[in-house]
């Protein structure tokens, strides 16, 4: 390993009207940058030659629902492409926590610790762009719920069946599962990433079924005693 040199600047400079997309309006909002933390640098890869990175630490807060959270901005000098107007480096961006657009966390603490588990790490992989594994948390999930409700059949197909016949699901829902089923099916076997879309409306439509199995009869419970 080379040479490796770094230079820090911090930046306390609010910098407002940034569009990002926000995790708790699950929607892209206006932002402002409070801080910013950055470290410049370079290393001495062969001979003269160098590697040169730029990563910015940025605390930044929504302007609508106020909440704070982290974004990381980085470049480097191998990973470039050219167009029309010649080079320009391609930029890395991460957010803590990840995001989604269109995706928000339903109230996951009125869920069986099992469903709640899977739900929250296959929410996780779709936040974070793990698209196979997220097809087969889907899968896991649908399991899982089947197992907590107590579906009888030997295998995923039977169970989903077996929640329509104890009116858990209605008919269209039981057809919308094994839809479900097959997507978490070609992650599973075939390794096939689904696209976000198909994953973000594979996942509400599980939300819908976990709001009228576990949250709704909660709510109900809790507000007429």
């Amino acid at each position: 390993m080379g040479k490796i040199t770094k230079t820090y600047t911090l930046t306390t400079e609010h910098t407002e009207n940034q569009k990002l997309i926000c995790r708790e309006c699950s929607r892209e909002t206006s932002h402002s940058i409070i801080a910013t933390y950055s470290e410049n640098g370079s290393e001495e890869v062969y001979g003269p030659n160098t590697v040169d990175w730029n990563i910015q630490n940025q605390i930044i807060q929504c302007l609508g629902c106020e909440t704070v959270s982290f974004r990381v901005l980085s470049t480097n000098s191998e990973d470039y492409d050219i167009d029309e107007d010649g080079m320009y480096y391609n930029e890395n961006i991460k957010f803590y926590p990840s995001r989604s657009e269109g995706l928000k966390e339903i109230n996951v603490y009125m869920l069986p610790y099992n469903v709640q588990c899977i739900y929250k790490e296959t929410i996780l992989a779709i936040e974070n762009e793990q698209n196979v594994l997220a097809g087969i948390g889907v899968r896991a999930l649908i399991e899982t719920i089947c197992k907590d409700q107590e579906a009888e059949g030997r295998d995923l197909n039977q169970k989903i069946n077996s929640l329509q016949k104890k009116s858990i699901l209605t008919i269209e829902g039981a057809e919308t599962l094994h839809k479900l089923r097959a997507l978490g099916n070609e992650a599973a076997h075939e390794v096939k990433a689904q696209n976000k879309q198909q994953l973000q409306l594979a996942i509400k439509i599980i939300e819908h079924m976990l709001d009228g199995t576990y949250i709704i009869p909660q709510k109900v419970s809790q507000v007429f005693k």
